[in-house]
């Protein structure tokens, strides 16, 4: 991959209550951007997630494609929340039965 193209910012969870920017231009965790992140960006089938800044929503805009975006809500990143799509967040579901129902869509 050519030096002035970044990694696609697809990177592992971060550690719940960290709603940072995952950005890094290098792809190394070293690298973060760390600028609280705006958005919970969902990149595809396979539930591979991560949060953004507004600024690197921008580039992630322009450069890549993605599922699906949502303003980070206080949800994201939690282990077990749920990505619904139709409602544009997370939400950690406060029942079981709730959490079986939901799962027909994708988690966070």
């Amino acid at each position: 991959m050519p030096d002035h193209i970044p990694w696609v910012p697809k990177h592992g969870p971060r550690p719940a209550g960290q709603q940072l920017c995952a950005y890094s231009p290098t792809g190394r965790h070293q690298d973060y951007c760390h600028q609280p992140a705006t958005w919970h960006v969902m990149w595809d089938g396979d539930l591979d997630n991560s949060l953004t800044c507004d600024q690197h929503m921008d580039l992630i805009q322009r450069r890549w494609m993605y599922d699906d975006r949502h303003p980070v809500v206080a949800d994201c990143g939690m282990p077990g929340a749920l990505w619904l799509y139709k409602l544009k967040r997370c939400e950690f579901p406060s029942e079981p039965a709730q959490a079986g129902a939901e799962r027909q869509g994708a988690t966070a």
